[in-house]
């Protein structure tokens, strides 16, 4: 593969990457924002699905 197609290649990789953070980041912050509620919520519950995708940011970061 010449170069410029492998640096291209490489780019797109981590844009996908990013997105991907991105998106686990929102349900996040929506996550948080309902453990902050009034509403009553399973909060252990939430913690360890936070936790969760924490990791999956970590593994996702690892790759690129």
């Amino acid at each position: 593969m010449p170069p410029k197609e492998e640096f291209e290649k490489s780019v797109q990789s981590i844009d996908q990457a990013l997105d991907e953070i991105e998106r686990t980041l929102e349900q996040m912050l929506t996550l948080a924002r309902l453990s902050a509620s009034d509403l009553n919520v399973d909060r252990a519950a939430l913690q360890k699905t936070l936790e969760r995708l924490q990791r999956k940011i970590d593994c996702i970061a690892d790759t690129i």
